[in-house]
């Protein structure tokens, strides 16, 4: 016997699940429903299989084929136009030259098949309806047949008072070719409605077979539920991927869950997966391949597809994710909630009861969802944040964004021009760096490959070998599933606003400058730039004058090859050195027990990418953000009279006082780097300035801060001693993207003070300090910076502005 799937269903009642998929491709235990149906016709022996198709036809063929890795022949036959149930099998007619099955692509039964041929041949039919009974048959088509199965008429979706039957049409049928005389070709045409009516009024043999059999019609959102939990509860056995690891949990192959995660089931969970530390899975919840849930997260009752990613302190309940969602940290989903393909979910987002949204949606941070998304736009037209451009590895970040960025980014340059193209030594970094080479090769771009490098490294590269600009790709300092891209000009500066905004258009316009086969460039890997680094380093410090002193220092990083490179050039400087590996967190009582332990001077931080550094000194004081910046300046002042120091205009006025001891100038700039790159090295006469490396160069500022402290012959703490007290404050507040600048206006318009900046953002001057307002570029808030005469006072003008803000917001 052959079978015929109907699988053209559009499924608009499971939309937004159905969105982009056809309705036979849904998700049930984490396989296409349909491929339940193929595996319940194999059981019985039924292999040659028809497949009807109308919607997204293209989805259902890709994943299936032509059967053989599921032990079957498949045939497909696509509809033009819709043709209804019989229309559509009329149209597999030269393929059902024999007896023949007919069944639902996106129901889950475990009919006995066997049973139903029986019955079917014993009662000689032309037709053979399975029925099934039901409680509630408002929803389905009810069945009206004699006692010995014969049907005798039809009531379709009946109201109560036309419900004279609980036996309901299951969509299932087992048919002879004879059937295909009351189908007329090319016509839209259905088996409930036309066909079966036709035989009752012909006198055709018509029977009803009653299966006491398990059958889900996954029609809506509840019953598609429904159907799995049924499924979890044993109510229909079917076979899952992957092994049961305690009473009814089963995970699949290369999954990894952390040993204080909670498991309970009944639950399924896929291939590939990763649950963080403290995450709960609670019963009935099924996660599909590649996905992965950070600590701390709670889901409950919920349906997750594959690729999805959760972040930490996350809640899901009775909620239903599509494939590759993104939730931020701290999303509440509750019951009934449906996010659909590709949406991503910004933090602390609240999305209500029964809510449906549609796919690629993004949704800003703390919003409180109460209605469904439908309309909108599919993306952003942003990608640039306030440094670079970051996101979650194959999620926001992905190999395929990753090449039409680097085509974006090389259709910027002439044909021929050259650029460096580096990332740190995490194997997601070096996947990304291949990625953006290939986009970068692809509009004649010259591209010099360089392994395992850190950003400033990078940086001195490009200066090094004289290229158009740059892109190193790093993962994040606390998040190692996400990963950071800079993009750099010809002076190793981050890359302006304007040319940011360029290459934003090239990506969503996909204007590309694609070359011929003989314009694609060569690709120059250059695999030892560090030593060229550390070699450019040692040319710029009187080494013996450091060697004369064995400076003693306590060096920590998170990683390896930081420690590596800087520990390597203490001790080529004749430096005594301790080193040491943290995780995310430093404790600075344990690195000062550290520091008198080993009769240190002081010991030194640097983050895993060499771009910050942080100083503690034998008194435990922690040199860090303003003080850091304060202290560079001190450096500067002290070392080149009449010098300009750039300090952003959220840095300490402390900075103002200490250049006016030096006789030096301090010139204000916006609050981002490539605005204080920019006036460094727009103001300097050398390639390299101190403050720059001072500033965004780790390992190279702290060679040169230990030379400083060598030939001044004066310890950490006393210059440190030399900069005066400054209380700085800082808060944020959420601001709904639409009126950020409906403050601004506000805030400038209510002033009456003396003295008022509008540089970056509004900087405000009053007796007791100043206060800097700044809507925030990446996110939904305002942040708020106050620097006052004492504690008291700092805090008191932000707490001021704070509520100024608040109330603004209120009342708009």
């Amino acid at each position: 016997m052959k079978a015929i799937i109907m699988a053209g269903g559009e499924g608009s009642r499971l939309r937004p699940l159905t969105c982009n998929l056809p309705k036979p491709m849904v998700s049930v235990m984490n396989k296409p429903v349909m491929e339940h149906t193929i595996n319940l016709l194999k059981k019985y022996g039924i292999t040659d299989i028809g497949v009807t198709l109308m919607y997204h036809p293209q989805h259902i063929k890709d994943y299936f084929g032509n059967g053989k890795n599921l032990g079957v022949n498949i045939t497909y036959f696509l509809e033009n136009t819709p043709l209804g149930t019989a229309g559509g099998v009329k149209n597999a007619q030269s393929f059902l030259d024999e007896s023949f099955i007919v069944i639902s692509g996106d129901s889950v039964t475990n009919l006995n098949i066997a049973e139903a041929i029986s019955f079917h041949k014993e009662k000689n039919s032309i037709a053979t309806l399975v029925l099934t009974k039901v409680d509630v048959p408002l929803d389905y088509g009810v069945v009206l047949t004699n006692a010995d199965g014969s049907i005798t008429g039809f009531v379709e979706k009946p109201s109560w008072g036309e419900i004279f039957s609980d036996i309901v049409n299951t969509g299932t049928y087992i048919l002879e070719p004879e059937i295909f005389n009351y189908i007329e070709p090319h016509k839209n045409t259905d088996f409930s409605h036309d066909v079966f009516p036709s035989l009752l009024f012909a006198s055709e043999k018509l029977y009803g077979y009653v299966s006491t059999d398990f059958w889900c019609d996954i029609g809506d959102i509840r019953s598609y539920v429904k159907s799995q939990c049924d499924i979890l509860e044993k109510k229909l056995k079917i076979d899952f991927d992957g092994v049961q690891v305690k009473e009814d949990v089963w995970v699949g192959s290369g999954t990894a869950i952390d040993s204080t995660a909670e498991i309970n089931g009944p639950c399924i969970i896929g291939s590939n997966c990763k649950i963080g530390s403290g995450t709960l899975i609670d019963n009935f919840t099924i996660i599909g391949n590649n996905t992965i849930i950070e600590d701390d997260v709670s889901v409950v009752r919920s349906i997750i597809w594959d690729n999805c990613y959760i972040e930490y302190g996350s809640e899901l309940r009775g909620a239903i994710l599509c494939n590759r969602v993104s939730l931020k940290h701290y999303v509440s989903l509750f019951e009934n909630s449906v996010i659909g393909e590709g949406c991503k979910i910004n933090e602390r987002v609240i999305v209500k009861p029964n809510i449906k949204v549609w796919p690629e949606k993004i949704i800003d941070q703390f919003a409180i969802i109460d209605r469904n998304m439908i309309w909108g736009t599919k993306h952003t037209n942003k990608i640039f944040g306030e440094n670079g451009i970051s996101g979650i590895i194959n999620v926001d970040i992905s190999p395929e964004f990753a090449t039409r960025l680097g085509a974006a980014y090389g259709s910027q340059f002439k044909l021929g021009s050259r650029v460096v193209v580096s990332s740190t030594n995490s194997n997601s970094a070096r996947m990304f760096k291949h990625a953006f080479i290939s986009g970068i090769l692809s509009v004649g771009v010259e591209v010099y490959n360089m392994s395992s490098l850190l950003t400033p490294i990078a940086r001195a590269a490009i200066g090094f070998l004289a290229v158009e600009g740059g892109i190193h790709i790093k993962t994040d300092i606390e998040n190692d599933n996400m990963v950071r891209v800079d993009f750099m000009d010809a002076r190793g500066a981050a890359i302006s606003r304007f040319n940011e905004r360029k290459i934003e258009n090239s990506f969503f316009k996909e204007d590309f400058k694609r070359c011929s086969a003989d314009q694609i460039r060569r690709l120059n890997n250059i695999t030892d730039f560090s030593i060229y680094y550390m070699r450019s380093i040692y040319s710029k410090v009187d080494i013996s004058l450091i060697k004369s002193k064995k400076m003693r220092i306590c060096v920590y990083s998170q990683s390896e090859f930081v420690l590596s490179i800087i520990i390597s050039m203490l001790n080529d400087l004749g430096c005594i050195t301790n080193s040491f590996l943290y995780n995310k967190n430093y404790e600075l009582e344990s690195i000062h027990q550290n520091i008198q332990s080993t009769s240190s001077d002081f010991a030194a931080i640097i983050d895993k990418n060499g771009e910050n550094l942080i100083l503690v000194d034998k008194s435990g004081n922690v040199i860090k953000d303003d003080l850091f910046q304060a202290f560079v300046a001190l450096i500067i002042f002290r070392t080149t009279k009449g010098s300009t120091f750039f300090a952003p205009i959220t840095g300490s006025e402390v900075i103002d006082r200490l250049a006016l001891k030096y006789s030096c100038k301090v010139k204000r700039t916006k609050n981002s780097s490539y605005a204080i790159m920019d006036e460094i090295l727009n103001n300097s006469v050398s390639k390299e300035p101190k403050q720059l490396i001072l500033s965004f160069d780790a390992i190279a500022g702290l060679i040169y801060i230990t030379e400083y402290i060598c030939s001044s012959n004066t310890a950490l703490t006393e210059l440190l001693s030399e900069i005066p007290d400054f209380y700085m404050t800082k808060k944020s507040i959420h601001c709904p993207w639409e009126l950020k600048g409906t403050i601004m206006k506000t805030i400038i318009n209510e002033q009456n003070l003396k003295k008022i900046e509008l540089l970056d953002g509004i900087k405000l001057y009053s007796n007791q300090g100043w206060v800097f307002l700044l809507p925030d570029a990446d996110k939904p808030i305002f942040k708020i910076i106050s620097e006052g005469n004492s504690s008291l006072e700092a805090e008191a003008l932000c707490n001021k502005y704070f509520s100024l803000l608040e109330r603004i917001i209120e009342n708009n």
